[in-house]
């Protein structure tokens, strides 16, 4: 008899155990978990397509350190990269508006306002906010 008992002590201390385990463990936040957070920071991305006729599209989102300005709006649209005209790094059509050097019509990327950027390079900032202009140029 004092064996049954024993056994159902330790089922109830066992039980006991893995319902508290399961209690704490849902309300701790691990260090980890806090982490993946601020594994992200946040950027505007706006894509006007001018002359192409599409509605100009603006989003704000939570991005990878390191992302570029390239890397952003791939997240929203499709690009397609390559020798347009001049260089092989250049985005040669974003949502299948592409480069026209018949037409002079390019893409032009800004960010916080400035045209010196390199689309493929710079490394973006929390808060940043890039902005991919179709635009056709006077000749």
């Amino acid at each position: 008899m004092r064996s049954v008992y024993q056994w159902v002590k330790r089922l109830w201390y066992g039980i006991g155990l893995s319902v508290a385990l399961v209690t704490l463990g849902g309300c701790v936040t691990t260090g980890r978990d806090m982490r993946s957070e601020d594994r992200t920071i946040p950027v505007t991305v706006r894509v006007d397509f001018g002359p192409a006729g599409k509605p100009a599209q603006e989003a704000q989102l939570q991005v990878n350190p390191g992302s570029t300005p390239k890397d952003v709006v791939s997240l929203i649209y499709p690009v397609q990269s390559g020798a347009a005209c001049c260089d092989s790094r250049e985005v040669a059509a974003i949502d299948g508006v592409r480069v026209d050097p018949a037409q002079n019509r390019w893409w032009k990327c800004r960010l916080n306002g400035s045209t010196k950027v390199g689309p493929f390079r710079t490394v973006l900032k929390s808060g940043d906010r890039v902005e991919w202009t179709y635009f056709e140029q006077s000749q």
